[in-house]
């Protein structure tokens, strides 16, 4: 044997398990990002709805985390100090400010010397939406010192931005400029940024892959949206009952919580009825709240969660009233208005037709992560000391069961307030009012038969923890085929799916809602109808 094959063997059995090394780690980092998307569902389904050009500048982005983070630290100083630029103003003065952010390069070109003639200002305003222009002219008029001040701070974060730019290659370059242009993304990305990290590893690795899983995730997710809004707009129009509690419920919630829409309300519905019939909603999403507001200022500080778009007042509601005060269902309820509708319980006392509807849509679409289906399932848990899958059967006494509950928790909740020092439980008030309440008092011994702690024969409790109640399958309605004189068609850009989900993934229950200030103004008390109450605006037919 020739003295040199040793050493030749021994480096082609090295090369073999070097590529046997690599595979394993490559199939281990797959199989660890398998676990991460089971992890943080919500924020990959965001992400994968967007289309395929946006996807792949995200995987891009992704392999780059370290300029990710320095962005957001950028983002974050930026949005202090203009923040502080506004505190010394009154607070429409701040709203003013805010919105004219979200115009491209508007601030900018106001305050350019040679734009000062009102002129020159009005040519400049033209290409801009008629209801913001008196607001550029107010603030170019009254307060440009001030958009000098948020230029110069604008151009500094760009300016910085391009620095770090500077590092990366063309491709990554323009990826990054993109994700500025989707604060939303930014936001998900930035709050993962440990699957960010994993998922630029594997794209430099492996790019077919990942496009390949994110292309099947985006089907599957598509087809999963779309099948489950038919079957909700199918679902009201079948029951009118419903639909006029939802109409009710909605317009409590308009009056509950202050929207920053009102003034462009007439240019909306303006824009509506000029439009076509199949095409309003793609109409409202480029004339109205498709500009967000600008990355480097974020979006106002009065808002509780990432709200960088403005939205109609009907938007969380998931339909408008269009020509001839016919319901137009463009989505699902938002989470934000699902997750208010179920933590207010004297709601199910005045809607219980529609709290039922809830929960029948959430037992035929439970394996999405959709507004209802994520609420129900958060209400479900929250009280499941006196509620079970057998009291949330569909029979003809789930509205009764529904009614009963928004009677109970409201009373326990207002007894509990008068009476700190003797608050009860859902448990111990269920035991303590029996008669008055039958039903939940029923389901509440169920519940606790079947969460007891078992023991073993020495009569002593076992170690292991108390487990939640097993779910069962529970027998939806069938919902008849839609009738074809009900279709009414509406076209909504493909993106606004993605905006949706983040939508959804962001606005997360809390206890605590920020209400938007306003000047001389008292807080509104919240008063909730039974009845459907007058609308505010009445549409033109």
């Amino acid at each position: 044997m020739n003295s040199s094959e040793p050493k030749l063997i021994q480096f082609f059995l090295f090369l073999f398990l070097f590529g046997v090394f690599l595979n394993a780690n490559a199939q281990t980092d797959k199989e660890l990002l398998r676990e991460l998307v089971t992890e943080e569902q919500e924020a990959v389904n965001a992400l994968v709805l967007y289309p395929e050009e946006v996807r792949n500048d995200i995987f891009i982005a992704a392999q780059h985390p370290e300029a990710l983070i320095k962005v957001e630290s950028i983002q974050r100083q930026t949005s202090n100090s203009f923040q502080e630029l506004l505190t010394s103003y009154p607070q429409d003065i701040q709203e003013l400010i805010w919105d004219l952010t979200r115009y491209p390069n508007l601030i900018e070109k106001v305050i350019t010397p040679e734009n000062q003639s009102k002129a020159a200002l009005k040519r400049i305003l033209k290409n801009y939406p008629e209801k913001i222009r008196p607001q550029a002219k107010k603030a170019a008029q009254d307060y440009l010192p001030l958009l000098m001040s948020i230029s110069q701070l604008n151009e500094s974060a760009e300016s910085a931005f391009e620095s770090i730019l500077l590092e990366y290659p063309p491709q990554s370059r323009k990826a990054l400029r993109q994700m500025i242009k989707l604060p939303e993304v930014l936001t998900i990305l930035t709050s993962n940024i440990r699957l960010v990290v994993l998922v630029g590893d594997i794209y430099s690795k492996d790019p077919e892959w990942l496009h390949y899983k994110a292309d099947s995730l985006n089907l599957l997710l598509a087809s999963q949206n779309a099948r489950e809004l038919e079957d909700w707009k199918a679902s009201l129009e079948n029951n009118p009952e419903v639909l006029e509690e939802l109409k009710a419920s909605g317009d409590t919630y308009n009056e509950h919580y202050d929207y920053d829409d009102d003034e462009y309300q007439d240019f909306i519905d303006d824009l509506y009825y000029d439009a076509e019939e199949d095409e309003p909603a793609e109409v409202i999403v480029r004339h109205h709240y498709y500009h967000s507001y600008r990355y480097w200022f974020g979006y106002p500080y009065w808002y509780e969660y990432p709200r960088w778009r403005i939205y109609p007042y009907w938007y969380d509601w998931g339909f408008y009233i269009g020509r001839n005060n016919a319901v137009v269902v463009i989505g699902l309820p938002s989470y934000h208005f699902t997750q208010w509708y179920f933590y207010h319980p004297h709601h199910h006392a005045y809607w219980p037709h529609l709290s039922a509807h809830f929960v029948n849509h959430y037992y035929g679409h439970r394996k999405v992560g959709s507004s209802i289906v994520s609420s129900v399932r958060s209400w479900k848990h929250q009280n499941r000391s006196v509620i079970n899958d057998q009291w949330l059967q569909d029979d003809k006494n789930l509205v009764r069961r529904f009614r009963e509950y928004g009677k109970f928790e409201t009373e326990r909740l207002k007894h509990n307030r008068k009476k700190p020092e003797k608050a009860y439980s859902q448990s111990e008030y269920a035991d303590r009012y029996k008669k008055r309440y039958p039903e939940l008092s029923k389901t509440r011994k169920q519940v606790e038969e079947v969460t007891k702690v078992p023991r073993n024969q020495q009569g002593k409790e076992f170690t292991k923890s108390r487990v939640d109640i097993p779910s069962k399958e529970v027998p939806t309605k069938t919902i008849p085929k839609r009738d074809k004189k009900l279709r009414k068609k509406v076209t909504v850009p493909k993106v606004d799916k993605a905006r949706d989900y983040h939508k959804n993934t962001w606005e997360k229950p809390k206890r605590t809602r920020v209400i938007k200030p306003r000047q001389n103004k008292a807080p509104k008390t919240f008063k909730p109808k039974k009845i459907k109450p007058t609308r505010k605006k009445q549409k033109p037919t």
